[in-house]
């Protein structure tokens, strides 16, 4: 039902809190059902939308205590966008000798169709936490020898887009990435040579943890 306010005017219904948008956006990247409900259950329990200040309201007294002046946080802007969506979470961000990130090509030979990975991405913490694995944060890149053949930042947008993952302790991410099969080079060139038959490696980097290269070929 629609209210007016005292001018007269449709009153605008409030803005869903920035809870329910971290909510949505974990749910939309695939968030563990068990772990999302946990986070739900967090989340009505704090009923806000950022942590309050842990000071006492004020109250009239003949001779107030005073309370020490507590650090005032860092402000939003200074924030990058998975340490925010890691705040509204209530959880840290994934420190990265934590972490542990693999690939490996999904065969050893690939003579008629684009070379795929297997990709995962691992909490080995005992407590969940928040990571960013999305494009500016990761780094795939495939050598043939000396020769640097693809690399995921020659034309990586100039702000990519984000990528959190909520892991739980144990937990893993896991997807797979598959290469059209074509070179690049610094500054998103074109109409480069095809790569052609022959042994190429494929190593990863996310959030700053290398995993260990991966090996295939090209028939």
């Amino acid at each position: 039902m629609t209210t007016t306010s005292a001018r007269g005017g449709p009153r605008r219904p409030a803005r869903p809190p920035r809870r329910v948008y971290v909510i949505r956006r974990l749910v939309v990247l695939g968030v563990p059902l068990a772990l999302l409900g946990l986070l739900v259950v967090w989340l009505a329990g704090r009923g806000g939308d950022a942590p309050t200040d842990a000071r006492p309201s004020s109250t009239t007294s003949a001779r107030p205590t005073p309370s020490p002046t507590p650090t005032a946080p860092a402000a939003a802007d200074e924030l990058t966008a998975v340490e925010e969506a890691a705040l509204a979470a209530g959880v840290s961000v994934c420190a990265g000798d934590l972490v542990r990130v693999t690939i490996k090509a999904t065969a050893e030979t690939f003579a008629d169709k684009n070379p795929s990975f297997s990709i995962k991405v691992a909490n080995t913490g005992e407590e969940a936490c928040l990571l960013d694995a999305g494009d500016g944060n990761r780094r795939l890149v495939i050598r043939s020898g000396g020769d640097t053949v693809f690399s995921t930042t020659h034309c990586r947008p100039a702000e990519p887009e984000g990528k959190p993952l909520l892991l739980g302790p144990g937990m893993a991410s896991k997807e797979t990435y598959t290469w059209r099969r074509v070179r690049s080079a610094q500054g998103c060139e074109q109409g480069l040579a095809a790569p052609g038959a022959g042994t190429y490696t494929a190593t990863l980097e996310v959030a700053g943890v290398e995993a260990s290269p991966t090996t295939f070929t090209l028939g």
